[in-house]
C-alpha cells in the first residue's frame, strides 16, 4: 500500500460536532470520518453502500488500529488518503492517513473489514467472494481513475 496513485481522497472540515470542550477533534470523530472515506469510495467507483445492502452484502469493520500522532482542531481542514487491499480472498485492509494542510500525518488508521452476507435468518461470513463483489475490492485496491 505505498503507492500514492491509488490513494483515495476525501477532505473534511473539523466542526464543533467533532471536537471537545477544548476544540481538539475528539477521538470518535475520526471513526466517523473513516467511515466516511471508505462510503466515498464506494461511491467513485460506482457502488453506493447501500445498494450492497439491498441485494444483502455489508462489509463490517472486524478490526481497528489508530494511531494519534499530531491533534487536529476545530475548523482545521483534514485530508484524508485512503489505501485498500484485498487479502486472503476475504479481507479487505484500509489505511488511512489523516493528514494536516502542510502535508504531516495527524493520525493513522488501518481498519480490517470482511463481507457477509445478510438474510432474513442471519449474517455468514463470505469465505468465497462472488465475483461481482470481488471485481468492487480490487477497484477499491486499484484507487481512483486518473
Amino acid at each position: 500500500m505505498s503507492s500514492t496513485n491509488n490513494r483515495w481522497i476525501l477532505t473534511k472540515t473539523v466542526l464543533p460536532q467533532h471536537t471537545d470542550h477544548a476544540g481538539v477533534m475528539w477521538h470518535g470523530s475520526y471513526l466517523n470520518f473513516l467511515e466516511e472515506g471508505r462510503i466515498d469510495a464506494l461511491d467513485k467507483i460506482g457502488h453506493s453502500y447501500p445498494k450492497l445492502s439491498e441485494k444483502g452484502f455489508e462489509i463490517p469493520v472486524v478490526s481497528i488500529q489508530l494511531r494519534y500522532k499530531i491533534s487536529f482542531i476545530h475548523g482545521e481542514k483534514i485530508l484524508l488518503a485512503s489505501q485498500f487491499k484485498l487479502e486472503n480472498k476475504i479481507r479487505l485492509t484500509c489505511k488511512t492517513l489523516f493528514l494536516k494542510s502542510n502535508g504531516d500525518i495527524g493520525a493513522e488508521a488501518i481498519i480490517g473489514l470482511v463481507v457477509v452476507r445478510k438474510t432474513n435468518e442471519s449474517i455468514k461470513l463470505v469465505r468465497e467472494l462472488p465475483v461481482q463483489i470481488k471485481n468492487i475490492l480490487l477497484m477499491l485496491e486499484e484507487g481512483p481513475k486518473l
